[in-house]
């Protein structure tokens, strides 16, 4: 302590070097020798070897503390550098290292290190090892270091001899460890070989067995009657039914063990072991616990595995009996069913196909499909489809006639799509097919039957509106008028009731063939029983005079009927467009009036409609007018008709129909008013407002809460333009309406007057989730070439269909047909005009999807039709 207190008062300190990487160690070394009281010292902190080497060598310190883990320069090369400079070897070296292998102390001494402290360092030790050291040096005594020296080794052959002790027992205890690891990996491989809860059990007692310390040992489950279930058993063992354990008990016997088997937080069953001697070893409980791990691990994965097992073979049967009936329905669905490989190769070809292209399904698989599918107008239709797969993936569309082996032609629609894996390339290509060969011949069939007269040949009264809807635009640009004649035959009830149903039909044929030849160049057409139609366009009615004289006299010529001879009376009455009227009803009216006059008088035996001229004249101007103030007046209001499900239990949708409350005339016929309304162009502004009134009228229904079912309304010709979009869907923006609600009904002629553009609109309003039907089906130019690209949801069946439905065989066969063809296209149908229970029984039993008409209810105002929503019932 003398040498200390003379530099503290000669104000000297020591010259300590640090070599530490670790700037917090650094910091808290340099703090913890520069604050010693007994030994004053400057610190310098290097931070790497290299870097405590130049330091030293600037001005040699006194002692160098260093940490052996270094970057750069280690504490070791720091030693034998320092110890290598002459000017530098005396200076003592303190080795700082967290090492403790005896190669770590011999890499120490060789490197001359003068002393050797372990971290974590005590403070106190750090500060008294380097007093010593220090204070040897101011002794100036050589046999100091010595002894210190002598001290420092004598510590390091007791940490040698302490470590060779720890080694021995680390050996031995890692020998044990070996065992243990040995014998759990062999459990480890032998269970995981094991699959069922008893393999498992048995292959880790198979292995455990051979513990020396084991006398016996179960493995043990839950048995579903809440019992214990031995999955296996060996040795000596405990008897798992009597072990208390399981049900909250602990075993007082130290040679048993009874350990839970695991998997997260559900216990599995439970492992028992018994000593063979006394008690178990810690060891030995540790490893039986290791081997309880891994057997709930493996009780885990078997259970799984059965699990697995049985899911598989459930979802296997599942996607059998799957697979078997997509079979069963592709083979005995309508539909055509082909699939082919990318390559064009068939590997699907169902019954359907087999039946319309004449190929056996045998013949045909593996053929390239445009050696079976051959169209009649283009050999190389399909093959083009195919190569232009790649380009456009999107569904294609063939259709036209198809050729069969024997010669047949078929019409089939074909649809592709392509069938992708993963990746996205095409595994196969799926072409579903629909033989409309039958629909097209009942096409034609029900086009006749809906446009001609059974018995006479000649167009009936629908075709003939439509056809004298086209010579009113002939008439008004060219100058003519268009004359309407009205034929009757007067003694044809009374040649039916004398000879008879067959003479009767005999005679009208002949005196059809009579006036087709005498009106060549007139629409000919029958109007009702016994009552023949022309229109024709003459320069004036004086041509329209020797025009009828003309019929007259072909009509009154004598008739023969298995050799007798008969007269038919025949009489005309002729009115005049636009003098008589505009509408096609308002027309034939005045046709019958002048009729009845002409079959009443004698004489000439026709009359033009003339009495009656200016005073029809002054009610249309009247009815005109007051038309056009119905709307500002409010006198314009909807009336809804429910449509019911066939079975008429439940109000499916609606339709909004129109109604006139004239302030004096009251109610104001359709029939009457909608006509004229179109002639004078009227019905747009009308049509828009019965389209907005019925919109706003379902919202606010909705709002009310009242279960809202989807309403129709109608649209006329002449809404049927460009402008219907941008109306429609102001509408609905209007009302806030879903569209789903609306349905928009088009009749079939409006519908065909211009198909493509009607394809193209019809398509937007579909887009924009309108429902669409065409209404009044049957009555115009029925065509399905063009029906079956029209985006439509439903068909309306035309009540004339209805009416005779009982009674009449060629309107039943009508329906049925429509009905047939509308399933056909995927659409629903709907029968308007529904008045008997028998009818709707024989539409039940054609199939038919809807019905409307009185036998359910009239048409009703908002108020009432609210209430009927409502109650859900008529």
């Amino acid at each position: 302590m003398t040498t200390t207190h003379k530099r503290e008062k000669a104000g000297l300190c020591y010259e300590i070097l640090v070599a530490e990487d670790s700037p917090t160690q650094a910091e808290h070394l340099a703090r913890v020798l520069a604050q010693d009281p007994d030994c004053p010292a400057r610190v310098r902190v290097a931070a790497d070897g290299e870097a405590a080497l130049r330091m030293a060598r600037e001005l040699a310190p006194d002692l160098v503390v260093s940490d052996i883990a270094m970057p750069c320069m280690d504490g070791y090369a720091l030693c034998r550098a320092l110890k290598d400079d002459p000017h530098l070897a005396a200076v003592p070296v303190l080795l700082l290292t967290r090492l403790t292998t005896l190669q770590d102390i011999v890499r120490s001494l060789e490197a001359g290190a003068d002393g050797f402290l372990r971290k974590p360092y005590d403070a106190d030790q750090l500060r008294e090892r380097v007093r010593r050291i220090l204070q040897g040096r101011d002794a100036g005594d050589p046999a100091r270091p010595l002894e210190v020296m002598a001290d420092e080794r004598r510590r390091i052959y007791e940490l040698l001899v302490a470590t060779h002790e720890d080694t021995q027992r680390l050996n031995t205890d890692l020998a044990r460890m070996v065992d243990s690891l040995a014998l759990l990996g062999r459990i480890a491989g032998a269970l995981n070989e094991a699959a069922g809860e008893t393999d498992v059990a048995r292959a880790a007692l198979d292995h455990l067995s051979r513990l020396p310390a084991l006398a016996g040992a179960a493995i043990s489950t839950g048995a579903p009657d809440g019992g214990v279930r031995v999955l296996a058993q060996r040795g000596e063992g405990p008897v798992p039914s009597a072990c208390t354990c399981a049900n909250g008990g602990a075993a007082d016997d130290p040679a048993q063990v009874c350990l839970p088997l695991l998997a997260g937080t559900r216990q599995l069953g439970r492992l028992h072991a018994r000593a063979r001697h006394d008690a178990f070893s810690a060891e030995d409980r540790e490893l039986l616990a290791g081997v309880a791990q891994q057997v709930a691990l493996a009780l885990e994965r078997a259970r799984l595995y059965t699990r697995a097992e049985a899911l598989v073979v459930e979802r296997t049967n599942a996607l059998r009996s799957e697979r078997n009936r997509l079979s069963a329905v592709v083979e005995t669905a309508g539909t055509l069913v082909l699939m082919t490989d990318p390559e064009g190769r068939i590997v699907t070809f169902n019954r359907a196909c087999e039946e319309s292209l004449g190929w056996r399904a045998a013949q045909a698989m593996g053929r390239r499909c445009w050696d079976v599918m051959r169209s009649a107008t283009d050999p190389d239709a399909v093959r083009h489809m195919f190569a232009g797969l790649p380009s456009d993936p999107r569904p294609q569309r063939l259709q036209g006639e198809w050729l069969t082996p024997d010669g047949r032609t078929r019409n089939i629609v074909w649809t592709h799509t392509l069938l992708r894996r993963e990746d996205d390339s095409v595994e196969f290509v799926l072409g579903t097919g629909i033989d409309v060969t039958e629909l097209r011949g009942a096409e034609q069939r029900l086009h006749y039957a809906s446009n001609y007269d059974a018995v006479t040949g000649l167009p009936n009264r629908d075709l003939l509106r439509e056809r004298l809807r086209r010579m009113k635009a002939q008439a008004n640009g060219g100058g003519r008028v268009l004359g309407f004649m009205l034929v009757r035959l007067g003694r044809m009830a009374l040649i039916r009731e004398a000879l008879g149903l067959g003479a009767e039909q005999a005679l009208l044929q002949e005196a059809a063939a009579r006036l087709r030849e005498a009106g060549s160049q007139d629409v000919v057409a029958s109007f009702s029983e016994g009552t023949f139609a022309l229109a024709l366009l003459r320069a004036d009615a004086d041509e329209l005079a020797t025009c009828a004289r003309r019929v007259l006299a072909s009509l009154g010529a004598p008739y023969t009927y298995q050799h007798d001879e008969f007269h038919l009376d025949p009489s005309i009455g002729i009115a005049i467009y636009p003098n008589d009227g505009i509408a096609y009803d308002t027309l034939a009216r005045g046709a019958e009036t002048a009729l009845r006059q002409a079959a009443d008088g004698t004489g000439q035996r026709y009359a033009f409609y003339r009495p009656e001229l200016n005073r029809d004249a002054n009610d249309r101007f009247k009815l005109e007018n007051a038309l056009r103030r119905a709307l500002e007046c409010h006198e314009l209001e909807l009336h809804y008709q429910p449509q019911y499900g066939i079975d008429g239990s439940a109000i499916v949708s609606a339709e909004a129909l129109l109604r006139w409350r004239h302030p004096e005339r009251g109610f104001v016929p359709p029939n009457e008013f909608i006509p004229l309304a179109e002639e004078t162009g009227l019905i747009v502004e009308i049509g828009e407002w019965v389209l907005h009134q019925a919109c706003c009228q379902l919202e606010r229904w909705r709002r009310a809460g009242l279960p809202v079912v989807p309403v129709a309304v109608n649209l006329s010709a002449h809404q049927f333009t460009e402008g219907i979009i941008d109306t429609v869907r102001r509408v609905l923006d209007d009302c806030g309406l879903e569209p789903g609600l609306l349905e928009l009904e088009l009749t079939e002629s409006a519908s065909m007057a211009d198909a493509n553009k009607s394809v193209a609109l019809l398509a937007q309003l579909k887009a924009m989730g309108i429902r669409l039907a065409i209404d009044d089906f049957g009555t115009g130019y029925s065509n399905l070439n063009y029906l079956k690209r029209f985006p439509v949801d439903r068909l309306k069946l035309d009540r004339s269909f209805v009416s005779d439905l009982e009674t009449d065989p060629d309107d039943l066969a009508i329906a049925r047909a429509v009905i047939a063809m509308a399933h056909g296209l995927r659409l629903s149908v709907v029968a308007e005009g529904v008045e008997t229970r028998g009818q709707l029984a024989l539409l039940a039993d054609l199939g038919c999807d809807l019905a409307q008409g009185w036998l359910f209810s009239r048409a009703v105002p908002a108020e009432e039709f609210a209430r009927m929503l409502a109650a859900g019932q008529p």
